[in-house]
């Protein structure tokens, strides 16, 4: 059962909620002079906890909704196999909801009314992302939830949650968080472009289905492409140490992958190319990150 929750849990993803984060705690540190390892700590577990969560959701709903089928190209789920039941993958969401809204209160109680506004909105569209009478990534929304919880609200939130006020370098922090949001869609429009030809066949509509099959890879490029531009405006725009700039060159190990997206037939795959931009996120935000802390 266990190996099974690690499963639905899906690890290879988390990278898409740790990434921002450090790039918000880098940012305190460069703009700031501040970081509290403490609420650092308790900030990538709640981050964590809550992506854990949106999984475990996905599994149930798309499970006990029949729109994940045998014949999905991605990973298979624990629910729609029956390796779980599904009363087993409902209490696994509600027991790490649980211990991210128990991480969450330190949170707000430490940071105040902006913290618990981005914290009861985290936990309310982990949720209704595909849970609830109406699931936003059942209607060509996840693209743009992954982009603003995945990007400017994860890495402001962090930012905030250690300088506690808000100051001239918010927009600095905004701006910046677009750069990992940008890449999350790119997550968010590759998973839905494997599960492109499935989801037709279910009541769910993606970004993929209504952008045709050319459009739907057409969104991956075009959101990695948007993500290497934030760096460069961030010096250009903002008086950042050129040496940021470094985190748009991560793109070039990914080359082959984005190449693929473009051009190769959908087959499993996909999810090897799915895994590299969750990667890409990961290096990405950490260099990022190495520069603005390395400058200070």
């Amino acid at each position: 059962m266990i190996k099974h929750l690690i499963q639905a849990a899906r690890p290879k993803t988390l990278f898409a909620s740790i990434g921002p984060v450090l790039l918000g705690l880098a940012l305190a540190y460069n703009l700031e002079s501040t970081i509290k390892p403490v609420l650092a700590i308790t900030t990538l577990l709640c981050a964590v906890l809550l992506q854990v969560s949106t999984n475990f959701v996905n599994d149930y709903y798309d499970g006990v909704r029949g729109i994940d089928s045998d014949n999905r190209l991605g990973p298979k789920r624990m629910t729609a196999t029956g390796e779980l039941s599904p009363l087993k993958v409902k209490n696994a969401f509600i027991a790490s909801f649980a211990l991210a809204f128990i991480l969450g209160i330190v949170l707000m109680a430490s940071a105040g009314l902006p913290i618990i506004i981005i914290g009861t909105l985290s936990i309310l569209f982990a949720y209704i992302y595909t849970g609830g009478p109406f699931p936003l990534s059942y209607y060509a929304l996840g693209e743009l939830l992954a982009f603003v919880f995945f990007g400017p609200v994860a890495v402001w939130g962090a930012y905030y949650i250690q300088v506690q006020n808000i100051n001239d370098h918010s927009l600095t922090v905004v701006f910046a968080g677009l750069a990992p949001g940008f890449i999350s869609a790119a997550i968010m429009a590759i998973n839905n472009l494997r599960d492109r030809e499935t989801d037709i066949l279910t009541t769910k509509k993606t970004l993929a289905i209504l952008a045709g099959p050319r459009g739907a890879r057409i969104l991956p490029i075009t959101f990695v492409l948007l993500s290497t531009f934030i760096p460069v405006f961030h010096v250009s725009q903002f008086g950042a140490n050129p040496r940021i700039m470094i985190a748009t060159f991560t793109s070039y190990f990914f080359f082959k992958t984005w190449i693929a997206i473009a051009k190769e037939p959908i087959t499993p795959r996909f999810n090897d190319y799915l895994a590299n931009t969750g990667k890409y996120l990961f290096l990405f935000c950490l260099a990022y990150s190495a520069m603005l802390v390395s400058v200070k």
